[in-house]
C-alpha cells in the first residue's frame, strides 16, 4: 500500500477541518449570519468527506474488500472489515448526508453544519488515524511475509 498517499489524504483531511473549525470559530455569534463564512465551512467539510471517501476507497481497492457502489459503502465496508469502528462510521455517514444534500442543490441546515463543525470534524481525524495504523499493520504483515525487514524500503 502507498502509505504517503495516505499520508496526503490524511493530511486534506486535517486542512479542510481546521479551515472549517477556524471559519465558524472566528466568532460563533456572528456565523449565523455570515453566508461567505458559511460556504467556506461547508466547502471545507465536503473536501474532508472527499478525502476520507478516496482514502477508504482506495484502501478497499488495496486490500480487496470488495468494490463499494457509493460512498456510503465505502464506511460501511471498512467497518464490517473492522478498519474502523462502526459506530465512527455511522457517524461518518450522517456526515456523508450532509454533503449529499449540499451537492444535490438542497439546502442543507445550518444546525448540521454547526453540529459538524463542533463534534463531526473529530470523526474525520479518527477515521485517518485508523485507516493509517491498519494500512501500516498490514505493509508490516506483508513485508514480515515476504522476508524483508519491516519498514526497509530499499529491500
Amino acid at each position: 500500500m502507498d502509505e504517503d498517499l495516505l499520508v496526503s489524504k490524511m493530511g486534506t483531511i486535517e486542512r479542510c477541518c481546521k479551515r472549517a473549525r477556524d471559519e465558524y470559530e472566528k466568532d460563533p455569534t456572528t456565523f449565523v449570519g455570515d453566508i461567505t463564512r458559511q460556504d467556506a465551512a461547508t466547502l471545507n467539510v465536503i473536501r474532508a468527506w472527499e478525502a476520507a471517501v478516496e482514502m477508504g476507497d482506495y484502501l478497499l481497492g488495496e486490500a480487496d474488500l470488495g468494490p463499494a457502489y457509493d460512498e456510503r459503502e465505502v464506511i460501511t465496508l471498512l467497518a464490517d472489515h473492522g478498519w474502523i469502528d462502526a459506530a465512527l462510521g455511522e457517524d461518518l455517514k450522517r456526515t456523508g448526508e450532509f454533503c449529499r444534500s449540499e451537492w444535490d442543490y438542497q439546502a442543507a441546515p445550518l444546525p448540521a453544519l454547526v453540529t459538524i463543525i463542533k463534534r463531526g470534524l473529530d470523526d474525520f481525524d479518527a477515521y485517518a488515524r485508523a485507516l493509517l495504523a491498519r494500512a501500516a499493520q498490514q505493509n508490516s504483515a506483508a513485508n514480515d511475509a515476504d522476508g524483508a525487514p519491516a519498514g526497509d524500503p530499499a529491500i
